[in-house]
């Protein structure tokens, strides 16, 4: 599946991204999926996406607690 450009809805109360999966055309008419206002896409309203890549963080280091010290070794002699 293609990554999906964005193209602005030009309604002045919603302006939201729509996503668009395809070729975009300018002078092609969409509905907004969030108004359902009808729009011409032109070059400036059309935003493309960069994809982004998760970052390698890898493992993190187990830190083992220090455990407190037993001092009951030896038993009181009776």
């Amino acid at each position: 599946m293609p990554s999906p450009v964005y193209v602005r809805c030009s309604n002045p109360g919603c302006g939201k991204l729509n996503p668009v999966y395809g070729e975009v055309f300018p002078g092609r008419e969409y509905t907004c999926v969030f108004c359902g206002h009808l729009f011409k896409a032109q070059v400036k309203t059309i935003v493309e996406t960069v994809e982004k890549t998760k970052l390698n963080r890898g493992k993190k280091d187990r830190r083992t607690e220090t455990r407190p010290q037993n001092r009951n070794l030896r038993k009181p002699l009776l």
